[in-house]
């Protein structure tokens, strides 16, 4: 080992010697690469391999996935898990360059439809994936081509349609910057003309969107009575998320810093507005639980008292300014809320006149990424043990392949399944998530690079 510091020394020995953990690891690497599926030029990356309704790419899964592998490769290259796995984390390197490059090539399309306004058809004669706002829809991927099943193409024309991810450009920013900061331009084919081509206007579009009335990070909006919120869903107004709004400062941040790195004049916007906009719209207080940044408010109403687990990314990736001072007690209500003491959270959870709005998927299940996404911030904030258990108990339930399950369900009793999603895949949840294997990788070893176990 001559040319080793003693430091990584250890660090390797102490690997070497976590046989389990190391192991655990190189499974979940090789469950993440068979998401890499060629597709022409560029690769397709499923949400699930095993179940066929999340057989299909979505722009905001596969953009959260290639910045969990652009961390994690980066941590492993500062730790001794790169000595030990190097062939392997090479090869996921070369594979997450190429889904770059299949991003863009899906926002760029998203882009052109945009200009071409709504439903017409776009120059590759396919129609419009937007809905009458401009919203960047989901794009599915199959052997054949762009596919997208008829129910869907119906419900993507209305303004209730799950198929809208509202987070995907500024998520497709955020993991395209965390990659060029890693790489510059090496590895991209395609992407870069593109980026350039492209990055101004999105910019404009992320900008001028953050006040519009948005889907939450699930993809649905909530229409209740404001006078009978307990009763029954009734038109209300749509609403806006401020994940997703803390989601645009982000994208416009990752769009000025990429901007810099390929030299290219970007519109002179000010995402301060957008912390502003945070500040006025979605602080909510409550002799309970103190004053908290709320998942959401509804369309020029009033604030719905409600928390979300995706909440924790405004504090942990997004992190715009002037928010500081709702953090302590946002991340305490989600984990009072949303964790009760277990390692996964619940998805979201809504009060008073509001708290008839309750998760059904699944019958309220707990979520592997949701969980994982706290265990990143409990290792940014020091915090150990708290960090070391979400991940033990994470990888006691990743299966002999490799694979995480999305979620899971402690009552089946409770399950809501109109689709059946749940009897089609056995009596389970989707039983591997892209999203929750990198999320897995880029917290495993965030953990053994803070605390050099």
């Amino acid at each position: 080992m001559s040319g080793y510091g003693n430091e990584e020394k250890t660090e390797l020995l102490g690997l070497a010697k976590n046989n389990v953990r190391l192991d655990i690891i190189k499974k979940v690497i090789t469950e993440v690469k068979r998401h890499f599926v060629p597709f022409n030029d560029l690769v397709k990356t499923p949400a699930s391999l095993k179940y066929q309704d999340y057989n299909l790419m979505w722009n905001r899964d596969a953009a959260y996935s290639s910045y969990y592998i652009t961390k994690f490769i980066k941590t492993a290259k500062r730790t001794g898990l790169y000595r030990l796995l190097n062939d392997d984390i090479d090869e996921l390197d070369r594979l997450n360059g190429r889904l770059i490059d299949t991003l863009w090539e899906n926002l760029d399309s998203e882009v052109k439809k945009i200009k071409m306004n709504g439903y017409e058809a776009d120059i590759s004669r396919l129609e419009s994936k937007l809905g009458n706002n401009h919203i960047l829809s989901r794009f599915d991927i199959d052997e054949k081509g762009t596919k997208r099943p008829d129910k869907d193409k119906n419900e993507g024309k209305t303004l209730r349609s799950w198929t809208m991810q509202y987070d995907s450009a500024p998520l497709i920013l955020m993991a395209t910057e965390e990659y060029l900061q890693e790489h510059g331009m090496a590895g991209l084919e395609m992407a870069p003309k593109r980026i350039i081509r492209d990055l101004d206007f999105l910019v404009n579009y992320m900008y001028n969107f953050h006040k519009t009335p948005c889907a939450d990070a699930w993809e649905q909006y909530y229409f209740y009575d404001r006078d009978s919120a307990v009763n029954g869903q009734a038109y209300a107004g749509k609403t806006i998320d401020s994940y997703m709004v803390s989601s645009l400062y982000k994208g416009i941040k990752s769009a000025k810093a990429m901007a810099k790195i390929l030299d290219v004049k970007l519109t002179n916007v000010d995402e301060s507005e957008i912390s502003e906009f945070l500040v006025d719209n979605f602080v909510v207080s409550d002799e309970k639980r103190g004053t908290f940044l709320a998942k959401s408010k509804v369309e020029y109403g009033e604030t719905m008292a409600s928390i979300g687990a995706e909440e924790i990314e405004i504090f942990g990736t997004f992190k715009p300014e002037g928010v500081e001072s709702f953090e302590e007690n946002t991340v305490k209500t989600i984990e009072n809320e949303l964790f009760h003491g277990d390692p996964l959270p619940i998805r979201y959870k809504f009060f008073g006149r509001y708290r008839g709005i309750i998760d059904t998927y699944f019958g309220r299940g707990s979520w592997f990424h949701l969980g994982l996404q706290y265990s990143m911030y409990l290792i940014e904030k020091g915090r150990k043990e708290e960090a070391s258990n979400v991940i033990a108990y994470v990888e006691s339930r990743i299966a002999d392949d490799g694979s995480i399950p999305e979620q899971e369900v402690y009552d089946r009793n409770r399950v809501n399944d109109p689709n059946r999603f749940f009897e089609r895949n056995e009596n389970s949840t989707i039983k591997c998530l892209f999203w929750a294997e990198s999320a897995y990788l880029a917290a495993v070893a965030g953990l053994i690079n803070k605390f050099k176990l």
